[in-house]
């Protein structure tokens, strides 16, 4: 009897074993995947290894993890019925299950997944090795497993999406390993591709530039009243942009007593580039061209506004102000539970990303004024309210036809993320 009892209880042991590597491998993540497999010990990358073949490490362990359950079960109904008879063969049954279950797959599973990396590390040359014993049973099973899951299934596999880094990025940053600015900075990041320069130019309507006719003399006070180191120049009309006039030039200009040159005969030749540009392509034409502003032309050729290497890198770092540049505050401001004033001119991905709604608008609209404007579906007025999905919006602030800002009302269940 004594020996039947030891071979049940090593039995077990085998049991608790493959039950506890198999999900020890089976809740690596990719990132764990990823550090044993760029580890210098030979056992984290074999485990590594492993972890990339599910099909035969799966197979190799449920093989194992049977066999063990079968014997065990096989060698209790022999022992029970040499001592009590078939009378008890149920009762016996019901004692391993539950013996089981506790010690042999509950109790392993729970420790694999705290423990998941160095149980895998333990245990990858044992299943390794077990793997090349029982060798032809695996490509059996494989095989006939195979052929029928081809029966239901496309063989669709799934692929890491945008949306799963950022799941990882928000894990991280709930665990301390990444701060909350790293995390708004990789959103930005992979959203940088997407976004287009008319919805971050400065439109025609608040373009300032100078007459190409213009003295030197005459356009210098202007300028250093702007405060800005370069000025579309135009040509007979302020939307046919001509040249762009850089500060540096104008007081070379200055210095070497040419204040009667006229700004035509030092201005640079502008750059032109569609509304519908990339940003991401904006930034690297800005640094092959080595130049820090470009004129943005519409659909029709007209004027739309002007973008320059600031409006680029805000994108990633958010608004930038120099010395003597006034801030214009926040764009989403909190004046209650539930109530926030927004700046018409806020960009509808950072309203989205702020409050993780999702806006209904067509690809046309790139700001929260837009979007207002576009449900409102005619000239809107100061004081009017439209509510959608995401929540209320009512104009409060207005300049002629357009939208300043507006105070935003969330439902119940929107949760901004600050």
């Amino acid at each position: 009897m004594m020996p039947h009892v030891l071979y049940i209880i090593l039995l077990i042991f085998l049991s608790a074993v493959f039950s506890g590597t198999e999900t020890a491998f089976t809740s690596l993540s990719f990132i764990q995947i990823k550090e044993l497999e760029s580890s210098q010990k030979r056992t984290h990358r074999t485990a590594a290894k492993l972890a990339k073949k599910p099909d035969r490490l799966l197979t190799t362990i449920l093989i194992g993890n049977n066999l063990v359950n079968i014997a065990a079960s096989a060698i209790t109904t022999a022992m029970v019925i040499s001592l009590f008879g078939n009378y008890a063969v149920g009762y016996a049954a019901g004692v391993l299950t539950l013996i089981i279950l506790i010690f042999a797959e509950i109790t392993p599973k729970q420790i694999a997944i705290i423990h998941n990396e160095r149980i895998c590390s333990a245990m990858a040359c044992p299943v390794l090795w077990l793997s090349y014993l029982i060798f032809p049973l695996i490509f059996t099973v494989n095989t006939v497993s195979t052929g029928i899951t081809r029966l239901f299934s496309r063989g669709e596999k799934r692929r890491l999406s945008l949306q799963g880094i950022m799941h990882v990025v928000h894990l991280a940053e709930h665990q301390g390993v990444v701060e909350d600015y790293e995390t708004d900075l990789v959103r930005r990041v992979f959203r940088f591709d997407n976004i287009e320069v008319k919805s971050i130019m400065t439109h025609r309507t608040e373009v300032f530039s100078v007459d190409e006719q213009a003295s030197v003399s005459s356009v210098l006070p202007e300028m250093v009243s702007w405060g800005r180191s370069r000025i579309p120049v135009y040509s007979r009309h302020p939307e046919q942009i001509s040249g762009v006039l850089l500060m540096r030039d104008l007081l070379k200009a200055v210095i070497e007593h040419q204040q009667d040159l006229r700004v035509k005969d030092i201005m640079q030749e502008p750059l032109f580039v569609s509304e519908n540009k990339k940003v991401h392509e904006m930034l690297f034409l800005f640094k092959s061209q080595r130049l820090h502003m470009a004129v943005v032309l519409d659909e029709y050729g007209g004027l739309a506004g002007v973008v320059t290497l600031e409006d680029v890198m805000e994108v990633l770092f958010g608004e930038l102000y120099d010395e003597h540049e006034e801030s214009d505050g926040e764009r989403i401001i909190r004046t209650a539970k539930g109530t926030y004033i927004i700046q018409a001119d806020t960009p509808i991905q950072h309203f989205q990303d702020f409050f993780h709604v999702v806006l209904d608008h067509s690809r046309h609209v790139t700001t929260i004024g837009g979007y207002v404007t576009e449900v409102i579906g005619q000239i809107p007025t100061s004081g009017q309210s439209t509510s959608t999905e995401a929540g209320t919006f009512t104009i409060s602030s207005m300049t002629g036809n357009r939208i300043e800002s507006v105070i935003y009302t969330t439902y119940p269940k929107t949760s901004p993320s600050a």
